[in-house]
């Protein structure tokens, strides 16, 4: 019981509220925008509302999902008014993410590099079969080459997809889908943290 006292008096944390809300992946996300205008939104807002406005920013910004208001109150007793109004003064210290449309874009792209890297390693030399798909106009080179190279009709040598190129460009593509969804700000300072 003593202990349980202790937990509700401690001063509220990032790493506390993300556990609190089941979002702990988001944590260095919310660290690093809390670290970069926290000072301000407590100024005007509290401590407790300024973290819970760095999770709730963190978590839209990542795509985990946003918890819902009521959360707020019920597991930390903060009006979910001031976390938005937190969220919202953070927010314009920070640069936008992209559009949702390119960030839709780069994930599609992903999605297909993942999928022919998938192939090749299962040493299938064809890459995914994804006709009339969203997915096929996502990456139509990287699919042609994938492909073509078994295409008896061509008299064109392609050669083989690398596994290991392939890893290289899906990390580019999740390095550029994380600048797109944090914003660059934002993901400058997760790098710079890391």
């Amino acid at each position: 019981m003593g202990q349980r006292h202790l937990e509700t008096t401690a001063e509220l944390t990032i790493d506390r509220a993300a556990h609190g809300l089941e979002v702990t992946s988001v944590t260095d996300v919310a660290r690093a925008a809390f670290d970069h205008a926290g000072e301000e939104v407590i100024g005007k807002l509290g401590l407790d509302a300024a973290v819970l406005g760095a999770i709730r920013l963190a978590c839209r910004r990542t795509g985990v999902g946003e918890p819902a208001r009521e959360q707020f109150a019920a597991e930390f007793a903060v009006d979910p008014d001031l976390v938005v109004a937190a969220d919202d003064v953070l927010a314009g210290r920070l640069s936008s993410p992209a559009d949702t449309d390119d960030i839709r874009s780069l994930r599609r792209r992903l999605i297909v590099a993942q999928e022919v890297l998938t192939a090749v390693e299962c040493d299938r030399g064809a890459g995914p079969q994804l006709p009339g798909s969203h997915l096929a106009d996502a990456a139509p080179f990287l699919l042609a080459r994938a492909s073509s190279h078994l295409d008896s009709r061509t008299d064109r040598e392609f050669p083989e997809l690398s596994a290991a190129a392939l890893r290289d460009h899906i990390d580019r593509l999740e390095a550029d889908l994380m600048l797109a969804r944090l914003g660059t700000t934002l993901f400058t300072l997760v790098s710079d943290a890391d």
